[in-house]
């Protein structure tokens, strides 16, 4: 459900929504897979001047979230507070990290529970001029550190304008007001935390987001049998310690787990948007063990899947 306003809008989520999230990105696609049983609850605020673009979320659950980032802006995450690492391109970061992701580039990051987090859209032009610019090759620069005190404190401030403590809905001056001080605090965080990797450390960045492209392409290619591991090492040529590595590195899970959990995410997708009876869609999408796949799916999302189809329905109607 989203509530809106000539400055922005908020979305509230209620249930597992993946329609709801894509308004995250503003202008990209967004997927989000849960990784954590329990029943999905969030907030995103957004905002847009012609200063940036801010989306000031918070989540109770732990989520995986993937997708392709605007052309036309430079993203900067700011990770506020969560129980536990967040994890970016395979890097584990903590509260008060940054990241800043190249125009365009595949954005995947963990976030853990009772996570809230800050992402940032900016023109280009503007970073350049400061000489802000993205390294070569890299798709996600980590800028490790904690807020200065006085950067958290601005942002507390400007929560109660831009972010889930607003009491009110801003008007469009005190909108440009607001993301100009919120500009202001990625000026100075970026500054003091700039840096630039080695050539090494995006070489084995760049071929580990390769393997695990190249696995998500084979899980797309085969997603209506059932998962083996298996039988995607012997078709990619791929030991199964590397396919492990490369999985643990960039999600901090094992590829069978996290395979599952994305194809369970596509799943209620598709009960949420498609008129086709549950028996199909869990087929389809590899989970031929009906009764197990029942019991996996209510675990993880806090209803059945007939539940999940039945209310779509009714709010179709």
């Amino acid at each position: 459900m989203s509530t809106s306003s000539p400055a922005g809008f908020v979305t509230q989520l209620n249930a597992f929504d993946p329609q709801a999230l894509v308004l995250a990105l503003q202008e990209g696609f967004l997927e989000h897979v849960q990784l954590q049983q329990g029943r999905f609850g969030g907030q995103i605020v957004h905002s847009i001047s012609t200063q940036c673009r801010s989306d000031w979320g918070q989540y109770n659950l732990a989520l995986l979230a993937r997708g392709d980032l605007s052309r036309q802006w430079l993203s900067v995450g700011i990770f506020l507070q969560g129980l536990g690492n967040w994890r970016v391109q395979g890097k584990a970061l903590r509260n008060g990290d940054l990241v800043m992701y190249a125009p365009g580039s595949d954005m995947c990051i963990s976030l853990p529970p009772q996570a809230q987090w800050i992402g940032v859209q900016i023109p280009m032009v503007r970073l350049q001029a400061l000489g802000f610019e993205m390294p070569q090759g890299l798709s996600a620069l980590h800028l490790p550190g904690q807020l200065l005190p006085e950067s958290a404190a601005r942002l507390a401030e400007l929560s109660c304008v831009l972010g889930p403590d607003r009491l009110q809905v801003p008007d469009s001056a005190a909108m440009e007001q607001a993301h100009e001080q919120l500009v202001q605090v990625i000026w100075c965080e970026l500054a003091r935390r700039w840096h630039r990797p080695s050539a090494r450390n995006v070489a084995q960045l760049q071929t580990r987001e390769r393997l695990v492209a190249s696995v998500q392409n084979w899980c797309e290619d085969h997603s209506a049998a059932p998962l083996r591991i298996d039988a995607l090492c012997q078709d990619m040529g791929v030991p199964v310690w590397e396919l492990e590595r490369a999985f643990q590195h960039t999600y901090g899970l094992a590829p069978q787990r996290l395979i599952t959990l994305q194809r369970l995410a596509k799943v209620r997708r598709a009960l949420l948007t498609q008129n086709a009876s549950v028996t199909d869609i869990a087929m389809g999408h590899g989970f031929w063990h009906l009764g197990r796949f029942s019991v996996l799916y209510k675990n993880y999302f806090g209803e059945s899947p007939s539940h999940t189809s039945r209310s779509a329905r009714a709010e179709q109607a």
